[in-house]
């Protein structure tokens, strides 16, 4: 008896059924079209990450180590420069006048490494650049210091802090193969400014 109604209702609904049946199979058509597109999209954008990934790696692998040495030693020359300030010699002795070149030399080579290293990352890592930057300007002021060793002092401590950051920065950008944080180039922003008020007075 239910079999003959259901049959019956089947009949007479037939037309319905059939359009339910076809919304239904129109529906899943574009349920599976959007799953696609978000898949295409997804693959797409996965796909650019890996390659902007791999050219940042690249491009830091380039000069990632030079970089870092030219960092290091230009602050330890200007280090050791304000040591050599300090150093009271009889007036005849040439001596100390010839190491003190010697160590600006050192400096000015370094700093022609990092403007040259400013320039590669000025746009692909946006904020290293910065700290580049302001390190080289801070030896070039400590230079100048001579009277008064405190205060180069106390830039070349800051100029060490943006060194730090600089340096974990670029490690964290190699391994990630990605750009520099916002929050480190605040840091840099930061230290960058507590150096010029310093220099201001």
């Amino acid at each position: 008896m239910i079999e003959a109604e259901t049959m019956k209702f089947l009949a007479e609904n037939k037309d319905s059924i059939l359009a339910i049946a076809a919304i239904g199979a129109l529906v899943m058509t574009a349920l599976t079209a959007v799953m696609s597109l978000f898949g295409a999209i997804t693959a797409k954008k996965i796909d650019e990450k890996i390659k902007r990934q791999e050219a940042i790696r690249v491009l830091l692998e380039d000069g990632m180590i030079g970089m870092g040495e030219s960092i290091q030693g230009i602050l330890s020359a200007a280090d050791i420069l304000l040591t050599k300030y300090g150093i009271e010699v009889h007036q005849n002795d040439p001596s100390l006048n010839t190491s003190i070149k010697k160590y600006k030399t050192i400096i000015g080579n370094h700093k022609k490494q990092l403007m040259k290293a400013k320039t590669i990352y000025r746009y692909k890592l946006y904020g290293i650049e910065d700290g580049l930057s302001i390190i080289t300007r801070c030896t070039d002021w400590i230079q100048g210091l001579k009277d008064d060793i405190p205060l180069a002092r106390k830039m070349l401590k800051e100029a060490d802090k943006i060194r730090l950051i600089v340096d974990k920065e670029i490690i964290k950008c190699y391994r990630k193969g990605d750009y520099p944080s916002s929050v480190a180039r605040w840091r840099l922003s930061y230290h960058s400014w507590k150096i010029k008020k310093m220099r201001q007075g």
